[in-house]
Order: structure tokens, then C-alpha cells, then sequence
């Protein structure tokens, strides 16, 4: 049986340690989503309150435009698509935040966590 956290504190310490090795890996809308760690070897489920979408910051563009307060939609359908070029690209775990941001359609997708939580394989 696996160990199960509820603890922001892991998906934290994966994010700064090695973020590159965190991926999408599974998502149940509207309110689940499912990090993998392949470095640590870790699941992290998130829980989530809300999800709004967002253009990507361009160098050079005055600043980022909201494009939908419940993204839920988009990011299935970006998922669906494209999963390989989702990559968390923010963590706080004070504030309950975590941050995606896809390479392919440059769009950042900003998710309010209700729960972390931590499987150990």
C-alpha cells in the first residue's frame, strides 16, 4: 500500500528541485489533476477550486491578458492535444497556487488548490 501526504510541502520541493522532471499526467475535470515526479517518483493529486486561463508573458507586450475565468474547457482540450507541453511554471504553497504553462499554445493556466496531496509509488 502506498504512502499517502496531504501536504503541499512535496509537490513544493519537487518544483524547486527538479522542475523539469514534473509532467501532467492525468486530469479529471473539473476539479482534479495528477503531477508526476519522474525524478522522486512521486504523484502529486491537486485538488482544485478554480482554473483561469491566461496568454503567456511576450517580451516586449505591455502584460498578460486574461482569456477565460473557468478554463476548464480549454485546458481539457489542451491536454487532450498536446500533454508533453504542459510544465508547471509556479508553486506556492502559501498561497495555494500552482501554474501551468503550455509551450505549444502559450497559454498559462492558473489553478486555486483546495488540497494537496502526495502518493509515494
Amino acid at each position: 500500500m502506498s504512502l499517502l501526504y496531504k501536504s503541499g510541502a512535496f509537490v513544493q520541493q519537487c518544483f524547486a528541485a527538479h522542475r523539469l522532471c514534473l509532467s501532467v499526467k492525468k486530469i479529471g475535470l473539473p476539479d482534479k489533476i495528477l503531477l508526476n515526479c519522474s525524478s522522486c517518483n512521486l504523484l502529486h493529486r491537486l485538488t482544485i477550486r478554480s482554473l483561469t486561463v491566461r496568454c503567456a508573458q511576450v517580451e516586449g507586450w505591455p502584460g498578460e491578458e486574461l482569456v477565460e475565468r473557468d478554463g476548464s474547457a480549454r485546458f481539457a482540450d489542451c491536454f487532450a492535444q498536446h500533454p508533453a507541453a504542459l510544465s508547471p511554471n509556479l508553486v506556492d504553497v502559501v498561497q495555494d497556487r500552482v501554474g501551468l504553462r503550455c509551450a505549444d499554445c502559450r497559454l498559462v493556466y492558473d489553478m486555486d488548490v483546495t488540497l494537496f496531496e502526495t502518493h509515494q509509488r
